[in-house]
């Protein structure tokens, strides 16, 4: 049986209806050929927050788990990519005021606020150095903008709230699907078959709204574990992206 770790949250009909697909079609239950009874179901489903997701499957408790791109480059965790799944397209990026540029000086360091803390952390050290201040908090992070911090690093999906708060996005850090990964002691032929089989019933449509988001045959290649240090080197915060 296999032991899945799927997000809940705003994700959470999503996450049921893919345990629903699994559990109820014979194409994903084990037979007496798998070593148990026929139509034995072969998941077991937890539903967890997706920060925590990428650490589990990494660990080897979970078999395998749904979570974002973004989770998974902030935790840097060692696991399988199985499948992209297109569930939603976000950006990661750094937002500020376009009238107030930061500038590390060498009089006042830089203010980063993010709950993405070690994404921060390389994006920040990449532009300035140790002219920085980093502070990780836990959602609203545009709120801190501008008078409790110069720069925030946030997930920005449609822009929306940004906007509303005079913010722009002074550049983008990198893009993020959502992915169906899978521990490395789990990953076996056999396995991974059943995952992407899985993947092509769960995934969603891909917007038509440009290759960027237009998702990619399972047979592709999936991203390479760029590390966070090359990912920001070089510097781009003009506020023209």
């Amino acid at each position: 049986m296999l032991s899945v770790g799927l997000p809940k949250g705003r994700l959470l009909p999503r996450s049921e209806a893919a345990v629903a697909v699994f559990r109820e079609s014979a194409g994903f239950r084990e037979g007496t050929s798998g070593g148990g009874s026929a139509g034995e179901p072969l998941l077991d489903a937890r539903f967890l927050r997706m920060p925590d997701l990428p650490g589990l499957v990494a660990e080897g408790l979970l078999d395998a788990g749904i979570a974002g791109e973004e989770w998974l480059v902030e935790s840097g965790a060692d696991v399988v990519r199985v499948a992209p799944l297109c569930w939603y397209h976000v950006r990661i990026c750094a937002l500020g005021r376009s009238d107030r540029a930061p500038d590390a000086d060498g009089t006042e360091p830089v203010r980063v606020v993010s709950e993405y803390a070690r994404v921060a952390r390389h994006f920040a050290r990449a532009r300035w150095g140790e002219g920085h201040t980093q502070r990780t908090v836990r959602g609203s992070v545009e709120h801190y903008l501008p008078d409790l911090a110069d720069v925030a690093v946030e997930c920005v999906e449609t822009g929306e709230s940004m906007r509303r708060r005079g913010l722009v996005v002074l550049e983008t850090l990198f893009e993020a699907d959502v992915w169906l990964i899978c521990s490395r002691a789990a990953a076996d032929e056999e396995t991974l078959t059943r995952l992407r089989r899985w993947a092509e019933v769960i995934a969603a449509p891909a917007p038509d709204d440009g290759p960027a988001h237009r998702r990619p045959a399972l047979s592709a290649q999936v991203p390479s574990e760029q590390p966070l240090s090359d990912r920001f080197a070089a510097p781009a915060l003009d506020g023209r992206r």
